[in-house]
């Protein structure tokens, strides 16, 4: 199935930008020099390719196919390591050029003799050229880094410097490499063998069956050579007598579609995002450009710095409307609300990608309609909204939270996989994402220099989301209504009104002793308060009543608060609290000290201002 979308997504491709595609028998290569011969052939001149930092860069073209390659000596047409056109005469070996001239004298002959352009006549004498002229032409052109650059490998191509045409380009030598192709094909012709491509579907003679298949380049962890995503290299993969990729048989043709659209989707920050360990790309089957960008904007970092658009973001744009997603989910709007522009049956692939030595392994993979896709992770935001939140976090911000210092190689392997899968697929959120959450809140402490903290907006939310999500599954005992997007003073969650509690004291220690403590009871009983409230909380409010009898300012609100919040409790605190009430602690104590800024902060200073004025002295 994964195959046979990117084999479709190549042939809508190929209806929409034709003129960017390589034709049949051709391939898109990543060059890294320009080779420049004059109408004698000789050398004149080589162009690497540089960035503004003088780095080497890949530029593509679409030029005569390039089977992949093994050990074996296997040259290009036209486009080659410099090993091949140069062997000896740059100190490499002198087989790879001896082999490249075989196979262009074969390609030559298939050339039209009646038409004898100056290029032809060029290469021709390129192809000709002795060792010794050709060294003493690239000794005058070639400084010793120049060198050790084109000898550590890169693609070459040629280019006929009185016109500056590449050679790849001419008409005369692409006909003659297509006549070389079908003259190759002359002695299957007769030969009745064929195979079921199992991606078209079509009989194909086995001649035309790819033995290997294309490598798979920009995954992250893989060789940067590529790396295949079907392969077989044992003998224990034999079946029927059948070696290699004859297993599993696909023509060169289906073969060469499909890597080249994947290829061109991972080479593309539109279409894919690295997640840990994985790599994830994503294709619509559409021509239309903001439909493709939906899901990117769901998992990527805000990439605005890399775009070429000036002024202000767009607000209709589709980034930043899932950037907004949060506050426009409390207003009450839906996805297709939202995305009115959007195609809901638009089809929408996305694959997960892992290196796994010389191949690659498929973490996941997802088929839906936009639509689908689009109210699965309306869902999601719908889960995420809570006060405080007023920007949509990205999937990689999700993930970060679960990381020892927020570093993003320090996220536990599967997890990004196990993420995005219960996204897509409306499921519930992995126990092990939950755990790894409650563990990095119980083990961390506030940085506000680094915008960091043990229980901030992004870590209640994903709380709140993990909760709801188990609880319409019936996988714990929350109910659904007792998760707000706002502090739910009526709650009758034990756990939660013990979190509520908890902060309520924070406060009260806060307010009487200052901001400069060096642990506050958060530092200090967070673990024990959240997994063993009996325990810890009797303690904490006689220590409470200590801090309200200092605080001539606020103790009297200070102790209204706590005494609101004792009167939700039962007289017998619980001994334990279970991993899932633990995340209700967690919420409640996000809650009440995020109203301490908003409207329980106004009551506070109206409430301090009165407690002022009864203590001024009667004059």
């Amino acid at each position: 199935m994964i195959l046979q979308a990117l084999h479709a997504y190549y042939h809508l491709l190929l209806e929409q930008d034709g003129g960017d595609m390589p034709k049949e028998g051709y391939s898109a290569a990543d060059v890294s020099f320009e080779i420049h011969v004059d109408t004698e052939g000789r050398i004149v001149d080589v162009v690497p390719y540089t960035n503004e930092k003088g780095k080497l860069v890949r530029r593509t073209y679409n030029v005569p196919e390039q089977e992949k390659r093994t050990v074996k000596i296997t040259p290009y047409f036209l486009c080659d390591k410099a090993e091949y056109f140069f062997g000896k005469a740059l100190g490499m070996r002198p087989a790879c050029r001896e082999a490249m001239q075989e196979l262009w004298r074969k390609v030559l002959a298939q050339a039209d003799s009646r038409e004898q352009s100056p290029e032809l006549m060029a290469l021709t004498a390129f192809v000709e050229m002795e060792p010794e002229p050709l060294a003493d032409q690239l000794e005058r052109l070639l400084s010793e880094e120049m060198k050790a650059s084109l000898t550590t490998g890169g693609l070459c191509v040629l280019k006929y410097a009185p016109t500056g045409r590449f050679l790849h380009d001419n008409r005369l030598l692409q006909a003659a490499w297509e006549k070389y192709l079908v003259s190759g094909q002359g002695d299957v012709a007769s030969n009745d063998a064929t195979q079921i491509c199992l991606i078209s579907g079509e009989a194909v003679p086995v001649s035309e069956i790819a033995r290997l298949h294309p490598n798979i380049k920009n995954v992250i962890g893989a060789q940067s050579s590529g790396a295949a995503i079907v392969s077989f290299n044992k003998d224990s993969f034999v079946s029927f007598g059948r070696e290699q990729s004859f297993n599993a048989p696909t023509s060169k043709k289906a073969a060469d579609a499909y890597g080249y659209v994947l290829n061109k989707l991972l080479a593309d920050p539109k279409h894919r995002v690295r997640m840990n360990d994985t790599t994830v790309v994503f294709w619509a089957e559409s021509s239309v450009d903001h439909e493709q960008q939906f899901l990117a904007s769901l998992m990527q970092e805000d990439r605005s710095e890399e775009t070429d658009e000036e002024g202000p973001p767009d607000p209709e744009s589709v980034r930043e409307r899932v950037k907004s997603a949060v506050y426009r989910v409390r207003n009450g709007q839906e996805f297709r609300d939202t995305f009115t522009d959007l195609n809901p049956e638009t089809t929408f692939y996305v694959l997960g990608l892992s290196p796994n030595a010389a191949r690659l392994s498929i973490r996941f993979f997802y088929k839906g309609t936009l639509g689908e896709i689009g109210d699965r992770v309306w869902q999601h935001y719908k889960d995420l909204s809570l006060k405080g939140l007023d920007r949509t976090p990205t999937v990689r911000q999700l993930l970060k939270e679960l990381a020892v210092g927020h570093d993003w190689s320090n996220i536990p392997p599967n997890m990004e996989g196990q993420m995005l899968r219960s996204i897509l697929q409306g499921l519930p959120y992995s126990k092990a994402i939950f755990a790894q959450l409650i563990n990095r809140i119980r083990a961390d402490s506030d940085d506000p220099r680094k915008g960091l903290y043990k229980i901030g907006s992004i870590r209640a939310a994903m709380l709140k989301a993990y909760l709801l999500r188990a609880s319409r599954s019936g996988k714990n005992g929350v109910k659904e209504g007792e998760l707000s997007v706002a502090e739910n003073k009526e709650s009758t969650n034990v756990a939660y009104n013990l979190g509520r509690l908890f902060a309520c004291l924070e406060k009260a220690q806060k307010d009487a002793l200052g901001a400069g403590i060096n642990a506050t009871i958060r530092d200090r009983f967070w673990g024990a308060a959240s997994a063993s409230p009996a325990s810890v909380f009797p303690r904490l409010l006689h220590l409470a009543q200590h801090h309200v009898s200092k605080d001539d300012k606020w103790g009297g609100y200070n102790n209204d608060l706590i005494g609101k919040v004792m009167v939700a409790l039962p007289e017998r605190l619980p001994r334990r609290l279970t991993l899932e009430e633990q995340g209700m602690f967690a919420i409640g104590y996000y809650h009440k000290r995020e109203g301490f800024y908003t409207s329980s902060a106004k009551e506070a200073g109206e409430a301090g201002a009165a407690a002022e004025a009864v203590d001024e002295p009667q004059s």
